[in-house]
């Protein structure tokens, strides 16, 4: 009960600190339309929590972040586990996945804007940010698998569907864990990125970017926050569902 209370008390005190440091910052500064401190922040935040267009944009970017984590991180599975078993199949993948990991977002977005309707374009970048991460990681996983386990099920003619779950899921676990979590950051900040760029509708993104064309920074800073702790809070439920607690940088 000590250690739970002193930690809150850490918590607290570091959020304290965040915050003390934001409005001497915002002081320093001497305007609302470069640099808004926190009770202005605030107040824009419960400004637009009091409207429908504040949950209908969020709704729609949490659709396309799930939606392009989701389909990444299905196929990645599939693909992975097909390339960590077969090396053909991993040979013909790798050069693709190493092409689009190495292309930039904004290089993606512009091409699929051409190709696809801006609602879509978010979904879709998500999808290509976030595949490769799956596809690694899993492949990965395979190829870590125990050889001396993997030679034992050999020997014992082990059935496949025996050994995929007590030989090599649990071998995959770890891979699985870090390559949702990453893609669930990575997903916010792609689909955000691509929303403003394809111009989606309705979106968080382009309410962002509406926030600064009319130079409403204390509503850019609450968008801001809004999403920062949209984000916070899925990853906090993600780690409980796969218990798996990462300490915290």
């Amino acid at each position: 009960m000590k250690k739970a209370h002193g930690r809150a008390a850490v918590v607290i005190s570091a959020a304290l600190f965040w915050l003390i440091l934001w409005e001497c910052v915002s002081l320093s500064v001497g305007s609302e339309l470069i640099f808004p401190g926190p009770v202005r922040t605030l107040a824009a935040l419960i400004g637009l929590l009091g409207t429908s267009e504040f949950y209908t944009s969020v709704g729609w970017t949490m659709l396309r972040v799930f939606g392009g984590v989701f389909l990444s991180v299905g196929l990645g599975i599939v693909f992975g586990i097909l390339s960590g078993f077969y090396e053909p199949v991993r040979t013909i993948l790798a050069p693709a996945v190493s092409t689009v990991r190495s292309l930039p977002v904004v290089s993606v977005i512009i091409l699929l804007n051409l190709w696809l309707k801006s609602g879509v374009v978010p979904l879709a970048v998500t999808f290509f940010v976030c595949f490769p991460i799956t596809w690694t990681n899993v492949t990965e996983g395979i190829l870590s698998t125990d050889p001396l386990l993997v030679e034992m099920a050999d020997l014992y003619r082990v059935p496949a569907g025996r050994r995929l779950r007590d030989l090599y899921f649990p071998a995959l676990r770890p891979y699985l864990n870090a390559s949702l979590m990453n893609a669930v950051g990575m997903g916010w900040k792609s689909t955000v990125t691509a929303e403003v760029l394809a111009a989606a509708r309705p979106s968080a993104g382009m309410n962002l970017y509406y926030a600064k064309l009319y130079l409403n920074t204390p509503e850019l800073f609450a968008w801001t926050v809004a999403l920062i702790l949209c984000s916070m809070i899925v990853e906090k439920i993600l780690r409980l569902i796969i218990g798996k607690e990462r300490p915290a940088i």
